[in-house]
């Protein structure tokens, strides 16, 4: 390794290299050793080290010769190799000089080897009482190890924090799964318990970082979004999905399509509690964006998940006196069911009503009727049961006889009024069109 004069930080003076007897060198070895030590004076500490290597290759066990290759080399923070030269100056010396004590220990100690310098320094006082520079040697190397101590402390601590709070945190995220799978077996039988289990489960998983423990709250949430939807807790549910929403941006992939699924079907649900809490233009914004990532920006996508929220879109635009937008999402998302299922599939005459209640608010009553009509048919092409398992919506044959009943009667209704409106024109007398309200209410 290579280092060029002045590319390293030096003393403010240059070490003092030995001029001590070295007896059994020749007189070349002598006149190497002084030009080194010139060049030292200089401050040309590569250069001196070259003069010393030459005194060294001349006569190898010269000591002195070593001690001297060691003070520059640490001039120049060698430190490693300042060790191994200064070692070999002790090892040769006869006897061992107080400089050759200093230059090791204090090589050892720019090393982080504080015990061995410790125990090289003590060494050098036994035999050197007075000597001033190894007595500050000695406490310069016991700073360091009382600073070393230290932050080895500090380290074990923050250690066993860390493994505390991890055994803290496996204890919670433990503790938050049992709480889970309680309240998805109350679910059923006990919403309210449910929902309160999901509250629990989600406080103990706030507190952890981890992406296990965010995906378990995702599933806490979503959860208690289902429950609150069924008590009809609106805000709390909406709550629960925005944060499930909110997670899965951060740890799901868009180019994984389960996480994607999952993700899309977040903002799909909290949307529609977005929608059954009144925050229509809210709901729609975040109806889009469930659309957005269920297709990942491909308008071309059809899933069954991608026609369920048009369908949800569209409800809310109708609910928000938004007719004929509502239409344009009812047909399409009767369009991608057409594509996902075929044309007689019971979950397209959800669409059907629904264009025809947009259509009926927008005053084209005919158009409407056909409409109403066509998703009559589908329903009896089929018996109850299939259209049910058709339609995973519609919980129970108690609310498709609802529906049904409801589209019976709107139908029933606007063939009344064409009919009256036809015998009022016959007359010369003019009516209002029916206004739809009691339409309103969703499939």
């Amino acid at each position: 390794k290579m280092y060029l004069h002045g590319c390293k930080q030096t003393p403010a003076t240059p070490p003092t290299t030995s001029d001590e007897d070295s007896s059994g060198s020749t007189d070349d070895g002598e006149m190497k050793k002084k030009k080194g030590n010139r060049a030292m004076g200089k401050k040309k500490y590569p250069k001196a080290v070259k003069y010393y290597s030459k005194a060294i290759k001349i006569d190898p066990e010269n000591a002195t010769y070593r001690l001297n290759r060691a003070i520059a080399k640490a001039a120049l923070e060698l430190w490693k190799d300042a060790e191994d030269d200064a070692a070999a100056a002790l090892e040769l010396g006869d006897p061992p000089s107080a400089k050759m004590y200093f230059q090791l220990a204090r090589a050892r100690m720019r090393t982080g080897k504080l015990d061995e310098a410790e125990e090289t320094a003590k060494t050098g006082l036994t035999k050197f009482e007075e000597e001033a520079a190894l007595m500050q040697l000695m406490k310069d190397i016991e700073r360091r190890q009382k600073a070393a101590a230290e932050k080895k402390k500090q380290a074990a601590e923050a250690l066993a924090a860390r493994l505390a709070n991890e055994g803290t945190d496996a204890n919670k995220l433990e503790k938050a799964k049992g709480l889970l799978d309680r309240a998805r077996n109350a679910y059923a039988s006990a919403p309210d318990q449910s929902f309160e289990l999901c509250i629990s489960a989600k406080e103990l998983l706030e507190s952890i970082e981890t992406a296990e423990a965010k995906r378990e709250e995702i599933s806490v949430c979503s959860l208690q979004g289902k429950v609150g939807m069924r008590l009809r807790k609106w805000p709390e549910a909406c709550s629960a999905f925005e944060r499930a929403s909110k997670l899965g941006d951060e740890i799901y992939s868009m180019d994984n399509a389960e996480e994607r699924e999952a993700l899309a079907n977040a903002y799909n649900n909290w949307g529609i509690t977005l929608k059954n809490s009144g925050k229509l233009a809210e709901a729609e914004r975040i109806l889009n964006k469930a659309y957005a990532k269920a297709t990942n920006g491909d308008d071309l996508v059809a899933t069954t998940q991608v026609a369920q929220i048009v369908q949800n879109l569209a409800q809310c635009l109708l609910q928000a006196a938004k007719p004929a937008e509502a239409r344009g999402m009812y047909a399409r998302a009767l369009e991608v069911g057409q594509r996902v299922f075929g044309g007689e599939h019971a979950s397209l005459a959800l669409n059907h009503v629904g264009i025809a209640r947009c259509l009926k608010k927008e005053g084209q009553l005919l158009d409407a009727v056909r409409a109403y009509t066509t998703a009559w048919e589908l329903w009896q092409k089929k018996d109850p049961q299939e259209c049910l398992a058709e339609m995973p919506e519609v919980p129970n044959k108690e609310r498709f006889d609802q529906i049904k009943q409801q589209v019976q009667k709107e139908l029933a209704e606007l063939i009344l009024f064409i009919e009256e409106a036809k015998k009022q024109a016959g007359k010369g007398e003019g009516t209002g069109a029916p206004s739809g309200s009691e339409a309103a209410t969703s499939a």
